[in-house]
């Protein structure tokens, strides 16, 4: 049997003789942080009752932290470094604008929904009770009530189509409208996990632009690297960076 975690077998539970901290195998050369003698630490704290690899128990064991924990410490830094202007290009399809002199494009996004909120009127009633005959040809109605109206505002989709993010403009090519707009006239922008919601000078409604996580981004740290969907706070880091750039 090969040893695994501490030099360990797969099959055996480790104690430490220092902290009391005991980690049962949980398979597939994984272990379980199942106790510890003062719930205090801080290593239990953030890692109690968590399943993770031995290498993983190894590294935390010695200050350095879980694959997920390094992965969350990347992405911080990764948005840091967007916002300050490093912003990287996500081209994944040809570009759907013709750029001007001195622009590049940033993002090129297909599969993008655009939604704006729209006013719906609901119409409750009118309706009546029954009727009882009190002379010829006279009836009483009861429980009558007179018809009312309500307005509330609903999102709804309005196109599909392409979202262009140049280091000058964000531009949204669909199928019924096209969207232009410089950086410079964002003022509010709202993040989500798979879209964003944009207020702009001279726009009245909000623009919300949604399937940004249909494409995927390459983070590079040191010589780390991450997969990760694209997000509206991802984009959000990006526009204010190359806002930021331009100033």
């Amino acid at each position: 049997m090969s040893r695994g975690f501490l030099g360990l077998t797969s099959r055996e539970v480790h104690s430490c003789p220092g902290c009391g901290a005991t980690f049962t195998p949980a398979g597939n050369g994984t272990f379980r942080f199942s106790g510890v003698t003062d719930r205090s630490n801080p290593v239990w704290k953030n890692y109690g009752n968590q399943t993770l690899t031995g290498d993983e128990w190894g590294r935390i064991a010695y200050g350095g932290v879980s694959d997920a924990r390094q992965r969350e410490l990347d992405l911080e830094y990764a948005l840091d470094e967007f916002q300050r202007g490093f912003v990287p290009e996500l081209r994944v399809d040809t570009n759907a604008v013709l750029l001007k002199r001195g622009e590049r494009a940033v993002a090129v996004i297909p599969g993008v929904t655009l939604k704006e909120p729209r006013s719906v009127r609901t119409t409750y009633g009118g309706g009546a009770g029954p009727s009882f005959r009190i002379a010829k040809g006279v009836y009483f109605r009861t429980g009558g009530f007179a018809a009312r109206s309500e307005s509330h505002e609903e999102i709804k989709v309005i196109d599909s189509g392409t979202l262009t993010l140049t280091n000058r403009r964000m531009v949204f090519t669909g199928g019924k409208r096209t969207i232009n707009f410089p950086l410079g006239k964002i003022v509010g922008m709202e993040p989500y996990r798979d879209g964003i919601a944009v207020n702009r000078d001279g726009k009245q409604r909000t623009e919300y632009y949604t399937g940004l996580d249909n494409v995927h981004l390459t983070i590079r740290v040191e010589d780390r690297s991450h997969v990760v969907p694209l997000s509206g706070v991802i984009l959000m880091c990006m526009v204010q960076g190359l806002i930021n750039s331009e100033e």
